[in-house]
């Protein structure tokens, strides 16, 4: 997986320890019989936990956004497409499954569809990623290559390189 995308999954996908803020801030148990000093404790204590809850949230929703914006930044182009483009985005966990698979040669990624059983939808995406220029280049096929894919395939009818 990616740096920038480990980083962005890491981030949505982990949820604040809370912990230390109810040890810090512990609210009182409530009891309707709660003399009014009592209440007003028990609401300034709880008020005191929640505005400790709602900093660690926010702190957590900053590291979600920045690994966001890396990910939007990223320095490969098919990341940055999958992130961005809304036909995509439709798609939302297949993208997500492609990010996490990265990096894949062109070969590998016409063969990642199939092995996850995708429809015809897998396709039509990996056009429009060609047609937006953000697949990587095709290997090319040397003679070592083509060579090792006819014993892998166990096919000696094919026609020999040159």
């Amino acid at each position: 997986m990616l740096p920038e995308v480990q980083e962005y999954f890491d981030a949505i996908n982990s949820y604040p320890n809370t912990r230390h803020i109810d040890a810090a801030h512990p609210v009182p148990s409530w009891d309707h019989t709660m003399s009014p000093d009592q209440v007003e404790a028990y609401f300034e204590a709880e008020t005191t936990r929640e505005a400790a809850l709602r900093e660690v949230a926010t702190a957590h929703k900053r590291r979600q956004a920045e690994a966001y914006q890396k990910l939007v930044a990223s320095e490969d182009p098919l990341v940055r497409w999958l992130v961005t483009d809304p036909a995509v985005r439709r798609y939302g966990y297949e993208a997500d499954t492609v990010l996490k698979a990265l990096p894949m040669s062109r070969e590998e990624m016409e063969k990642f569809g199939k092995r996850q059983g995708w429809c015809e939808v897998y396709g039509d995406l990996l056009e429009r990623a060609e047609a937006a220029g953000v697949l990587p280049a095709p290997t090319p096929h040397t003679a070592v290559g083509y060579e090792a894919e006819r014993e892998r395939q166990g096919q000696q009818d094919l026609p020999a390189t040159t």
